[in-house]
């Protein structure tokens, strides 16, 4: 994937330089400036990501955890050619898939790389939301009114306990992606966002009434907390997920149309 014409760019055979290049974090309409003060990340943590992250450049570097307020990442390439790195240190506890799409916008400044990794820093809180901005479409869509979905879920399976508002997410128009996130729940605005891509009368019902279920759970579930770690689908969530009557067929719809959604 050849990176698009103004991004960052720096390949194995640019000529060493003194100058930095970095992924700023992402903010918008709906950040504020300040991200969510660090979780304690051991030297041990660090460690293992310096050695992942070499590896995936297929060179030596030298890294710098930081928590910077301003910057995800930074890099330059000195006189003597090594590789400096300075990374946030919630990087440190990302997946592979994630440590794989920073190593490909460091060599190549791809943009569609740069926007997963500011995906990433948004769902891990490195940038704090603010309250009632958040950017969503009416529920009410081309071909299904989401508020119909939530009130029936609400009412059939969290006895009416849910409080909170539902939208279709704007539509983020990109090049090929490797994955899609149909849903999400954001505990700081109380809201549930549904990819349009599952606004369309080809979509069955007992989709949008699995996703939504799965949205409306992690909101009444909240998270459990090991240690300084977050964990979101538990065993118990797992469990009560799969009890819901639509969740086989709704599963085996998605895998099955995931080309499909991915190409949206």
């Amino acid at each position: 994937m050849s990176p698009k014409k103004g991004a960052y760019r720096l390949t194995e055979e640019a000529a060493p330089t003194s100058v930095a290049l970095q992924l700023p974090l992402p903010l918008g309409d709906d950040a504020q400036e300040a991200p969510v003060p660090t979780p304690r990340i051991s030297s041990a943590q660090l460690e293992s990501l310096h050695r992942q992250l070499a590896k995936l450049l297929g060179e030596p570097l030298d890294l710098v955890g930081t928590e910077n307020r301003r910057s995800l990442l930074s890099w330059k390439r000195g006189l003597d050619g090594l590789l400096r790195l300075r990374i946030h240190k919630r990087f440190a506890e990302a997946a592979p898939d994630t440590l794989a799409t920073v190593a490909h916008f460091i060599r190549s400044g791809d943009k569609n790389a740069a926007t997963e990794i500011q995906a990433f820093a948004r769902e891990q809180g490195m940038v704090q939301q603010r309250p009632g901005r958040a950017r969503f479409s009416s529920p009410l869509g081309r071909a299904h009114d989401l508020r119909h979905y939530l009130d029936e879920q609400n009412q059939q399976h969290f006895n009416g306990k849910f409080r909170g508002r539902i939208g279709w997410s704007r539509r983020n128009r990109r090049s090929r992606r490797k994955s899609i996130r149909l849903g999400s729940w954001s505990p700081r605005n109380r809201l549930i966002r549904i990819h349009p891509a599952l606004d369309d009368k080809q979509v069955p019902t007992y989709v949008l009434n699995f996703i939504v279920f799965h949205e409306m759970l992690h909101a009444i579930q909240g998270a459990q907390k090991q240690g300084r770690r977050s964990i979101y689908h538990t065993r118990d969530f797992r469990r009560r997920e799969q009890e819901h009557p639509d969740y086989e067929r709704a599963e085996l719809w998605i895998q099955s149309h995931l080309e499909e959604l991915l190409s949206w």
